[in-house]
């Protein structure tokens, strides 16, 4: 297992063991305390704790070396992973919105005060865990790390709802109850939101998408580094796993050799290589280059 690998695992780890200590605190108080919002807030970290085991299984597969039947290796696993994760964020917010909707109407009790403080420890506990999977996920290229890090960045904001609308409820008294579920139905919009916003990056990844531009022009200008490649024709790229895997076509001196040809196709991946090291693999292709005055009548 690479390091960028064992990192992704060692944060999924850390993830599940804070949203099983949290969905249990939520649940219990949100049950103690009448407030469906907080239950719902701990059924979210519960959906948590499965999304973030797909992603440390994904994550997992996508390490293993290439074999005879998978000769570009098991990386696919891990954006399979990421996909799961959105649509599952995106099952979440669709349970908590209907159950909300029905309790919109059946709402009897208003929700206890020390629900406020148990919010508070929880807001806080996400975000912190938020951005350190997010720093995580940008320092391994984890699209699966990533969409565990938006769950937790959308616990913490459906958290900031559920106190907004326990705070109301409690101040408003009598004919304000329903405040909590309203609350409830607001988080749900930004877990939706969150939800297509991931699902949309797990699809194009799937579907092997091109990366992000600044990346393929940083790519072009390495291979263009190297002394003999005179002219960068054509680069395609696709993500697989926590790396790239990426085909080069340089246009060199039609007069080269076929052995110096190859030395500069291994140079060519050696300093992207070296230069960008979440590249696995570079393919080179050496064309003959000649300049556009050669076509002119």
């Amino acid at each position: 297992m690479s390091d960028h690998a064992a990192t992704a695992v060692r944060t999924t780890i850390k993830s599940i063991v804070v949203n099983a200590c949290l969905a249990g605190v939520k649940i219990g108080a949100g049950i103690i305390g009448h407030s469906y919002a907080l239950i719902a807030d701990g059924i979210e970290s519960l959906n948590d704790i499965v999304a973030s085991l797909v992603v440390l299984f994904s994550l997992k597969v996508s390490s293993k070396p290439a074999d005879d039947d998978h000769p570009y290796g098991h990386g696919k696993a891990e954006q399979l992973g990421a996909l799961f994760s959105s649509l599952s964020l995106l099952a979440a917010g669709g349970a908590i919105a209907y159950q909300s909707t029905q309790n919109l109407f059946h709402r009897r009790h208003s929700p206890a005060w020390f629900t406020l403080p148990v919010l508070l420890v929880v807001i806080v506990t996400k975000e912190i865990l938020s951005r350190y999977a997010l720093k995580k996920s940008d320092e391994t290229s984890s699209s699966a790390l990533k969409g565990d890090a938006w769950h937790h960045r959308s616990d913490a904001i459906t958290s900031a709802a559920a106190f907004l609308g326990i705070s109301v409820a409690l101040v408003g008294g009598s004919g304000y109850e329903k405040a909590d579920d309203i609350a409830a139905l607001i988080g749900c919009l930004v877990i939706g939101f969150n939800g297509i916003t991931l699902l949309k990056s797990a699809i194009h990844e799937n579907m092997d998408g091109a990366p992000p531009s600044e990346f393929l022009l940083e790519t072009r200008r390495v291979a263009s580094t190297v002394p003999e490649v005179l002219y960068v024709e054509k680069l395609r790229m696709k993500k697989s796993g926590l790396g790239y895997f990426m085909d080069v076509h340089v246009q060199v001196d039609p007069e080269m050799t076929v052995e110096v040809g190859h030395r500069v196709a291994h140079e060519v991946a050696d300093a992207i290589r070296a230069a960008m090291p979440q590249v696995n693999d570079v393919v080179t292709h050496i064309e003959p280059f000649y300049p556009p005055e050669t076509f002119r009548n």
